[in-house]
């Protein structure tokens, strides 16, 4: 329960943060963008919306679907050369973060490139499935379990000229559970994401 006010209280911050740099920069801009994730768990797939009061800084909203893979599956191919797995984990997390972005280094390196740190923080939650059904069949009983996501690392932006920009971020995340969640209670490791940026300006 803890978890979750506080959750809630860092989002309703962050947001009231991004209104309010809305109304005291007027050299404010907004980006959005798509996003694809490997994680050491998985990989995954989302957007972002940011809100950057300046050049150096930006308030960041982001929200993306991870599908969890295991250590211990593997598949091959029967007699009749059809591939099956064994072990399979039919587990996705579902993921909103806030969190903020600082540039530092804007002065002294080339205007199209960006160099620079981010942090969030979110509420995680997992959608669990029954491991040996068919697809539509294991989504009519899901285990939901929901906590607490928290990354940090470097992010590299890099302008295109044309509205648009391609970003880099490699961090480290961690989240925790109240219980082992197929045969894990804590999901953590180093993750890459690669994502594609529009500006409005």
């Amino acid at each position: 329960m803890r978890h979750r006010i506080l959750i809630q209280i860092i989002v309703l911050v962050s947001f009231a943060l991004g209104m309010n740099a809305q109304n005291r920069f007027p050299n404010r801009y907004s980006t959005t963008g798509l996003d694809m994730e490997l994680l050491s768990y998985g990989g995954s797939f989302g957007g972002f919306y940011s809100i950057h009061p300046t050049e150096a800084f930006s308030f960041d909203f982001e929200s993306d679907w991870t599908l969890v893979e295991s250590n211990d599956t593997f598949t091959y191919l029967n007699v009749y050369n059809q591939p099956v797995s064994i072990n399979n984990r039919n587990l996705s997390f579902v993921k909103g973060l806030a969190g903020v972005t600082w540039f530092p280094f804007l002065e002294t390196m080339h205007p199209s490139f960006q160099f620079g740190v981010f942090a969030g923080i979110g509420p995680l939650i997992s959608l669990n499935t029954a491991d040996d059904q068919k697809f539509l069949e294991r989504w009519q009983a899901v285990d939901v379990d929901v906590t607490t996501l928290g990354r940090a690392g470097v992010h590299i932006r890099v302008l295109t000229g044309q509205g648009s920009a391609y970003n880099f971020k490699l961090g480290y995340d961690y989240s925790h559970f109240d219980k082992i969640i197929d045969e894990r209670q804590t999901y953590q490791g180093i993750f890459f994401q690669a994502a594609w940026e529009f500006v409005h300006r």
